[in-house]
């Protein structure tokens, strides 16, 4: 009873959050975050008398969430193709100049000499003449059609490129959609959300987050609206990483209906099944902007989410975190800035103390400004129940 108690106060904290928590858009400042801490203990003293409201709304907008689950889901799909499109007319231009430069390595000029010209000229006669002409005539035709061939592959892939990231952009749309839909009936993703972040523990490493800042913008001297990524100069980069060497994908990123629960539920990431105390590194250049640690490791189901790390960065000029959750140690601290090469902590999951987890993994979500996305839209994984075995490829 205590456990259906403690998970439902954590699902209701999550409401409080609900009609402002993604008002944010575009890259967050102080002022956002001090906004959020304040109905965010708001939240705290008002949480049981929404328990009853949370799950009425939800089955009132079955329907609606229907439809966006679809619609999410198609674009997943849509991605999933187009990627394997790139990934295929990438692998043909690349085929197709390997083709070219054997046929010029061929024909080309060596050592000053033009080839072409020295194998017209040892002609016999004036027949073998005509024939050698033509040969060369048909190789350089076949030549011109090859480049031409390998161009209009090129152009085809940067089309295919931009469709690929009209179909990303449409899939984070859904999303957003799916934040006015429920904010009209007084939730939020955090409602949906399965691994469900400890409440208080979250709240309380909210409040060093917000202090840390504070100082950080007195000292660098920016006003509270100024963007975080700006006024403590978070480091670029140009894309994100896998966060472990290796791993097995167990779930993804995606609203479904929960088969015991029977209503919808949002899982906000990937989760990655690896052994206990697997290395996890930082996913991009970034700083860390919070930390939460379970407060009672010896107590039994006393955390959902378990050790927790969140990293900012800024990605081509816009603002991300990435989100490690099921933790079982830290080794970075608040405000630490960190690299690819950074080990945040090592990896958890199945602990006595989580009672969000059934077994040894990494949950691994990126947000762009206050939404989460689909890692996958950042970072090429292997489908559902497929290994990968490097960070890189």
């Amino acid at each position: 009873m205590k456990k259906i108690v403690k998970v439902l106060f954590t699902l209701f904290i999550a409401l409080i959050f609900a009609s402002n928590v993604f008002a944010v858009s575009g890259n967050t400042s102080l002022k956002d975050l001090k906004d959020k801490l304040a109905r965010d203990k708001a939240a705290l003293n008002s949480v049981v008398s929404k328990q009853n409201k949370v799950k009425s709304n939800i089955k009132k907008i079955e329907g609606d969430l229907t439809s966006l689950s679809k619609e999410i889901d198609d674009a997943e799909e849509e991605i999933k193709n187009s990627k394997a499109k790139v990934e295929e007319l990438e692998q043909s231009i690349k085929d197709k100049k390997i083709e070219i430069d054997g046929l010029l390595n061929f024909l080309q000029v060596s050592d000053g000499e033009n080839i072409y010209l020295e194998y017209v000229f040892k002609a016999k006669s004036f027949t073998d003449f005509i024939y050698r002409n033509a040969v060369v005539e048909e190789l350089t035709r076949y030549n011109d059609e090859l480049i031409d061939e390998m161009y209009t592959l090129i152009d085809e892939n940067k089309k295919e490129q931009v469709r690929l990231n009209e179909e990303i952009d449409k899939s984070e749309n859904t999303i957003v959609k799916l934040n006015e839909t429920l904010k009209k009936y007084n939730l939020s993703m955090e409602d949906l959300v399965d691994d469900h972040k400890d409440a208080k523990a979250d709240y309380d490493a909210s409040k060093k987050e917000v202090a840390a800042y504070e100082k950080l913008y007195k000292k660098n001297g920016c006003k509270e609206t100024t963007p975080i990524i700006d006024c403590i100069s978070v480091p670029y980069a140009d894309s994100f990483t896998r966060p472990v060497n290796s791993g097995f994908i167990s779930s993804e990123f995606g609203l479904r209906y929960h088969p015991t629960l029977h209503y919808y539920r949002m899982h906000n990431g990937i989760d990655i099944a690896v052994p206990m105390n697997t290395k996890v590194y930082a996913s991009a250049a970034g700083i860390v902007s919070k930390i939460v640690k379970v407060k009672d490791p010896k107590k039994a189901n006393s955390s959902c989410g378990g050790n927790m790390v969140y990293v900012k960065h800024r990605i081509n000029g816009k603002e991300y975190t990435s989100v490690y959750m099921h933790l079982h140690s830290i080794s970075v601290k608040a405000q630490e800035y960190v690299t690819l090469s950074t080990i945040i902590g090592k990896s958890g999951g199945g602990e006595s103390y989580d009672y969000c987890t059934t077994g040894p993994h990494l949950h691994f979500g990126i947000m762009k400004g206050d939404d989460y996305v689909n890692p996958r839209n950042y970072i090429k994984f292997p489908s559902k129940g497929y290994r990968f075995s490097s960070r890189f490829d």
